[in-house]
């Protein structure tokens, strides 16, 4: 009950404190209970974002599946979305790295267009089907699904359901027995760029709770041709079950002459000299 009492205090606080939350709260507390209740008798939304001219669809989960913030904020979801809004143009070639049900997908499809490319990876049986149905639900033929694992190696692993919450399945183990899991498909950034015959990448957005360092070693010989734009997160629990260093991405990076940066809810850029948990954007120096 102390658990439940407190993931509802935060996440409430988290609310009210969002610029969505500001600009119209009583929409946002409407959507919330209304959520609450759909989920309580496990039905499922479909709701629509004109802004992006996209519809998207929720499954019935309150907590830890990503769907309340989506439902309750829509495009006003993570100020990340805003930046991309910005950064990708008509032919770009993005790719979403730990998709879960597919947000920056579909938005990415949409400011790509017809010329350009989206690469989605995830590699969790019900975040996959989830992610699948919102790709056709909008009709993107420039996305390409890949339901597996973005790692170093090609092959397949454990892909533990930590929490039992699907946006923090990860293929780092938590060391419980009782932490089920699936086998998973793993593949490298490199080998799918050279199989698909793709030979540029403009965005890449990491969402693969602690394995971004070995999403980055993967895509060596990518780095070693160009600069893309690098969204990723600094989870440290994440990143400490695969018993890495907290700052390996942003290494990774640095070294190849990177800048960091985090995505105000304006949209607006704040520089970061040090790593730092949360979102991060890495963009090459001019």
């Amino acid at each position: 009950m102390q658990a439940n009492s407190s993931y509802f205090t935060t996440k409430w606080n988290y609310l009210r404190n969002h610029r969505a939350f500001k600009k119209a709260p009583a929409t946002a507390i409407f959507r919330t209970i209304y959520w609450a209740v759909l989920c309580q008798l496990g039905i499922p939304a479909t709701v629509e974002i004109p802004k992006w001219k996209c519809r998207f669809f929720l499954p019935a989960k309150f907590k830890q599946a990503g769907s309340t913030g989506i439902f309750v904020l829509r495009e006003d979801y993570e100020p990340e979305l805003y930046y991309l809004e910005r950064s990708l143009a008509p032919g770009s070639v993005f790719i979403d790295a730990g998709a879960n049900t597919g947000i920056y997908t579909v938005l990415a499809a949409k400011l790509v267009g017809d010329a350009g490319k989206v690469l989605s990876f995830e590699p969790g049986e019900e975040s996959y089907k989830n992610l699948d149905r919102n790709v056709k639900l909008n009709n993107l033929s420039q996305v390409k699904l890949f339901k597996s694992a973005l790692s170093d190696t090609e092959g397949t692993a454990k892909f533990y359901h930590i929490d039992n919450a699907p946006n923090s399945y990860s293929l780092g183990g938590d060391g419980s027995e009782n932490t089920t899991y699936e086998e998973v498909a793993t593949t490298t950034i490199d080998s799918v760029l050279s199989r698909e015959g793709i030979d540029r990448v403009d965005f890449i957005k990491m969402d693969v709770e602690g394995a971004e360092e070995y999403v980055l070693q993967g895509a060596k010989d990518l780095f070693g041709r160009m600069r893309p734009q690098v969204l990723f997160e600094i989870n440290e629990k994440a990143i400490d079950r695969f018993q890495l260093s907290d700052s390996g991405a942003w290494n990774f990076l640095k070294s190849l002459g990177y800048e960091f940066f985090t995505v105000k809810d304006t949209g607006e850029l704040q520089s970061v000299a040090a790593p730092q948990e949360g979102n991060i954007l890495a963009i090459p120096k001019a």
